[in-house]
């Protein structure tokens, strides 16, 4: 069936929403901070015809609630056992990972954990501050844009962030569900306590990475490569040798272009592994 099929499934601490559509080798998409898998809609519809597609929305964030508290220091360690139990429950086993932003922090995390759940990642431009040369300065920044929220609120705090990061002017898609719109701003609050400093805090096992680097594509935005996001993973790339891969729009380009984005998508994931 390459209807969209919504579930849920309960695991410790939280019940998910995830969605199932599609046919073939299992997909699974794993938003970024935003953390709702409808921004996934158009480019999972499209690449259904050829992948059984699971995209869900992230613990905390939209449909997936918490049963309990969240513990920020936890915060790989938790979304990675996520990511593990909807691949082990509703894929039976190794998949191919997109990961985007957050997202793909998790990926990264879950290759170099569970290696053998992950055909191959697809990594979009996970914001991980602390590969880069200046991560005490990237450090100070997000712990800023937290102290803002907690004295000054949500709406000054976002603005601080996406302006620094160079996202201040996303591309969107000409018609949005006014009720994803919704639930994106109720999110605002939970990433901006659970998410903001955790996800670009994170430090990768870059020796473990390393052992994967074979079935890693690092992917950023055509158009977001002054901003901070892309800067991670050219990091990461010239590392292992190896270029990144551009595909269309920026940050969200799978939002905004999501026609170009899933060809480019079908592209890397069809690649012989070198």
């Amino acid at each position: 069936m390459l209807v969209k099929q919504t579930h849920t499934l309960d695991v410790p601490g939280a019940r998910l929403h995830y969605q199932v559509r599609g046919q073939g080798p299992a997909l699974l998409l794993i938003p970024g901070s935003n953390g709702d898998a409808d921004l996934f809609d158009a480019v999972a519809d499209l690449l259904a015809p050829r992948y059984t597609v699971i995209s869900y929305d992230r613990r905390g964030f939209s449909r997936s609630t918490l049963n309990g508290s969240f513990d920020n220091s936890a915060w790989d360690e938790t979304h990675v056992n996520d990511a593990r139990r909807l691949l082990r429950a509703v894929a039976g086993g190794p998949a191919y990972v997109f990961g985007s932003s957050a997202g793909a922090v998790i990926g990264l995390a879950l290759i170099s954990e569970s290696p053998g759940l992950v055909t191959r990642l697809i990594a979009h431009e996970p914001p991980l501050a602390e590969v880069l040369a200046d991560a005490a300065r990237w450090r100070a920044f997000f712990q800023e844009v937290y102290d803002t929220y907690r004295r000054d609120g949500a709406e000054p705090a976002m603005r601080m962030f996406m302006t620094g990061i160079g996202l201040n002017a996303l591309q969107r898609p000409a018609a949005i569900d006014p009720e994803l719109i919704r639930r994106l701003s109720v999110n605002i609050g939970f990433f901006l306590d659970h998410e903001v400093r955790q996800a670009p805090g994170y430090r990768p096992d870059l020796a473990a990475l390393d052992a994967q680097r074979a079935r890693i594509v690092p992917i950023g935005g055509r158009d977001s490569r002054q901003h901070f996001p892309y800067r991670p993973i050219l990091a990461l790339a010239d590392r292992w040798g190896t270029p990144v891969t551009d595909f269309p729009g920026d940050h969200t380009g799978y939002w905004s272009q999501p026609g170009e984005f899933a060809a480019a998508l079908i592209d890397v994931l069809t690649r012989p592994t070198t």
